[in-house]
């Protein structure tokens, strides 16, 4: 089947996406036609976002001119000897500068490979860990792209593959080899009830012996705010002249999750459309600020405890206790029975 991937981890990355490119060829290496839309830069926690008023570009690169760090040679050249027939415009991959996975997934089904046979399905991810718990799922940029596949007719598969830790190659192929498996037997036997599933893959060199159970999603609130740290903001400026955080990568602007504007969007009127003046401007102007600047610093122990102490039949227990889990999943966020007809504001 023709199978579209996108993801929320961006380009081939040993840091923050080394589970894709494995993916991507054990998917191929099963028979499917593959396409990938995935963005410039890691999107997670992201959810089904759309960047409205940022203009999206799509590079066409091959896959095997990434470099280790993400970036890659824009001079690269395949050798069409070593290609088995696949070179061309079909082997390479689409980044895309300013992308979402929601917005990978748009392009993808409908812009971007009409030249192809018609999508079959979207598989969003593998995600750079667990996304297992209400708040992960709701937010997870992963699932967000299985999402907006629904929302365009088509069936959508969420994969994370549970850690963040790094992992040996051959703790990857199996993952992937799952991972394969796992979704020809779900198409096969796709449940109409189901929209998307969420799996959440162990990564353990046997995972391929282990069980792989349906589950339900465990229920997650936060229990104190622990996203957000306050910043000082002159030394964060410091810091980014002196990391050198606007320098370009192959020609192109290089995106660093949110500095020089909002989720890797440059030039956006800064955030929401309102100006930010520079604390050296104010200083110089005689006035007192009235910011306060605050930036990404998530505290997830909380979160982590909960899904350690989670009860069997959830995501979180299945895959912490080494199983794989299937979280079948509709999409939408459906009423309270029983909440209906006229409200009485007297009583």
């Amino acid at each position: 089947m023709h199978i579209l991937v996108v993801n929320d981890d961006g380009p081939p990355n040993e840091r923050v996406s080394p589970y894709v490119r494995p993916l991507v060829d054990e998917l191929q290496s099963a028979g499917h036609l593959i396409s990938v839309a995935i963005p410039a830069a890691s999107r997670s926690w992201i959810g089904k976002a759309h960047l409205i008023e940022a203009e999206l570009t799509a590079h066409l690169v091959h896959p095997d001119s990434f470099r280790p760090d993400g970036s890659w040679d824009s001079t690269y050249k395949p050798d069409p000897t070593t290609e088995d027939g696949a070179a061309g415009p079909q082997s390479d991959w689409v980044v895309i500068q300013n992308g979402t996975p929601a917005s990978c997934t748009q392009l993808g089904l409908h812009n971007l490979f009409t030249d192809l046979p018609p999508i079959d399905l979207v598989i969003s991810g593998p995600n750079h860990g667990r996304n297992a718990s209400t708040i992960y799922n709701l937010s997870s940029g992963t699932v967000g792209g299985a999402l907006e596949a629904v929302f365009c007719g088509k069936r959508g598969i969420a994969i994370s593959f549970g850690s963040k830790d790094p992992q040996t190659d051959s703790v990857i192929a199996a993952a992937a080899r799952l991972a394969v498996k796992l979704v020809g037997h779900l198409w096969r036997n796709w449940d109409e009830r189901v929209e998307l599933y969420n799996i959440n893959i162990p990564m353990r060199e046997d995972v391929e012996g282990q069980p792989v159970l349906y589950t339900r999603t465990l229920p997650y609130y936060w229990s104190r705010g622990c996203l957000y740290a306050e910043t000082d903001r002159r030394k964060e400026e410091a810091r980014r002249v002196l990391n050198g955080a606007t320098n370009g990568v192959n020609g192109v602007h290089k995106e660093t999750n949110g500095v020089n504007g909002v989720n890797g969007v440059n030039g956006v009127n800064g955030v929401n459309g309102a100006h930010h003046g520079e604390p050296e401007a104010e200083a110089e102007a005689g006035t007192v600020s009235k910011q306060r600047h605050f930036k990404w610093s998530a505290d997830l122990s909380d979160m982590k405890k909960r899904l350690q102490e989670s009860e069997e039949g959830t995501d979180a227990h299945t895959v912490l206790n080494g199983s794989t889990s299937v979280t079948a999943l509709r999409a939408n966020f459906w009423h309270v029975p029983g909440l209906e007809g006229p409200i009485d504001l007297e009583l």
